[in-house]
C-alpha cells in the first residue's frame, strides 16, 4: 500500500517524519511523499491548514496513494474532517499506526487482547463521529434526534467488549502472578530487560538464555514478555524480555499493555538498555522518557544500566557517553556492553548475581 505520511511541525516539537516513515516501511507500506507543515498551533478542524489540505488532496490523486498517516495525535473530528476534504482514503494518526505494528506483530493470545482493548479505547468516540458526519436517513443526527439510538447502541456494543477483554487480561494477569510467586518460593529471583525499542534487549535475551527471538525487525518487534531461566557460575535467576518503550506513547497505549509491562514493576532487579550509538541529542531525549515512563510504572530501585551497541562508536564517543548516562543515572551502576557479539557482558551478569545476592551458588534440596 502506498503512503503519504504528514505533519503538522509546532515550534516546540521534535519532528517524527523519519520515525513514522520507518515504523510504516518495516510493515509494508510504500511511503511516497512526506508532507510537512510548520504552524504555532495545530488548525482546530483539520490539523494542517486548509491550503495545506488541498495540497495534500493532489498529493493523493497524483501519488494514488492508500493512506495518509499523520505524526500528530488526531481527534476523531479531525480525522473524518480531513477525510471529508481529500477524498476516500483511510488517515491514521501516529497511535494507530504504532497499533497497527503491534498488531502485525503480535503472536500470542496476551499481545492480541492488549492490542484489541487499545485499539477500542482509543477508538471509542470514533463510531460517535463517524454516524454524526453520516447522519441518518439524510438527517444530521444528534442527541435529540433521531441518532439517540445508534449512539447508546454503538457505545454499550463497544463497552461490553471492553469488559470482556479486560477479564480475559485479568484471568492472564492472575496466572502470570501466580507464576511469578511460585517462583520467588523456589528461589528464583526475577531480572526484568526495558528500554527503547531497538535497544538491543531482545539480542542480551538470547544470549544469555539460548534463545533465537526474532530481533532487527523494526520497533516493537518483541511485543509481550517471555521468560527464560538463566544459570550462571552456579546461581540462578529468571530473565524478563518485555516490550520496548517509546516517546511520548499514548497512556491507553501503555495502559492496555498492563500485563507486560507488571513484568517490569515485579522485578527484583532491572536491566535498562541504552543505544550509544545514537547522537547525544537523541539519547538525551530518550533517556528523558524513559525517566518518565518507568516513574508512572514504579520502576523497582535496583537498576542496572546497560551502554549497549559499543561497538558501533568510538571511544572518545564512549567516554562521553558514559559521563552522560552516570549523571543522568546517577546512583546507578552502568556497564557499556555489545550484546550482539557479548562484549563486557559478564561484568553485567557478576552484578546482576551481587545485587541480588547469589555471588554463592543456590544448592537445591
Amino acid at each position: 500500500m502506498r503512503a503519504i505520511i504528514v505533519e503538522c511541525k509546532l515550534p516546540k516539537n521534535i519532528s517524527r517524519i523519519e520515525e513514522l516513515s520507518i515504523m510504516a516501511e518495516n510493515i509494508g507500506y510504500a511511503v511516497v511523499k512526506t508532507l510537512t507543515q510548520k504552524r504555532y498551533s495545530a488548525h482546530h478542524s483539520t490539523c494542517i491548514g486548509g491550503g495545506k489540505l488541498e495540497e495534500l488532496k493532489k498529493l493523493v490523486d497524483q501519488e494514488k496513494a492508500d493512506i495518509v498517516i499523520f505524526t500528530n495525535t488526531l481527534p476523531s473530528s479531525q480525522v473524518f474532517k480531513i477525510q471529508k476534504r481529500i477524498g476516500d482514503i483511510k488517515v491514521i494518526d501516529r497511535n494507530l499506526l504504532i497499533l497497527e505494528v503491534f498488531s502485525r506483530r503480535a503472536m500470542t493470545k496476551e499481545a492480541k487482547l492488549q492490542i484489541q482493548l487499545a485499539k477500542l479505547r482509543y477508538t471509542f468516540s470514533w463510531g460517535r463521529e463517524f454516524i454524526k458526519m453520516k447522519g441518518i436517513i439524510g438527517e444530521q443526527v444528534g442527541w435529540s434526534g433521531p441518532g439517540d439510538y445508534p449512539f447508546n447502541e454503538y457505545e454499550r456494543a463497544a463497552r461490553r467488549r471492553i469488559s470482556k477483554i479486560k477479564m480475559n487480561l485479568r484471568n492472564v494477569q492472575s496466572k502470570k502472578t501466580a507464576l511469578r510467586k511460585r517462583r520467588r518460593e523456589l528461589g528464583f529471583p526475577i531480572v526484568a530487560l526495558t528500554g527503547y525499542t531497538q535497544s538491543g534487549k531482545t539480542t542480551f535475551f538470547n544470549r544469555l538464555a539460548s534463545e533465537s527471538k526474532d530481533v532487527g525487525l523494526g520497533p516493537f518487534t518483541t511485543l509481550t514478555s517471555y521468560s527464560r531461566l538463566v544459570r550462571w557460575k552456579g546461581s540462578e535467576f529468571i530473565l524478563v524480555d518485555s516490550i520496548g518503550l517509546i516517546e511520548e506513547m499514548h497512556p491507553m497505549i501503555i495502559e492496555a499493555f498492563f500485563v507486560t509491562l507488571d513484568e517490569i514493576t515485579n522485578a527484583d532487579l532491572i536491566l535498562l538498555f541504552v543505544d550509544v550509538s545514537e547522537p547525544i541529542e537523541i539519547l538525551k531525549r530518550k533517556l528523558s522518557s524513559i525517566e518518565s515512563i518507568t516513574r508512572k510504572i514504579e520502576m523497582p530501585s535496583k537498576v542496572i544500566i546497560c551502554a549497549n551497541k559499543i561497538d558501533l562508536i568510538n571511544s572518545e564517543t564512549l567516554d562521553i557517553v558514559t559521563k552522560l548516562l552516570n549523571h543522568i543515572m546517577a546512583g546507578r551502576d552502568v556497564y557499556p556492553i555489545c550484546a550482539k557479539t557479548g562484549e563486557k557482558i559478564t561484568s553485567v551478569i557478576d552484578d546482576i548475581l551481587r545485587q541480588l545476592d547469589l555471588l554463592h551458588p543456590i544448592v537445591r534440596t
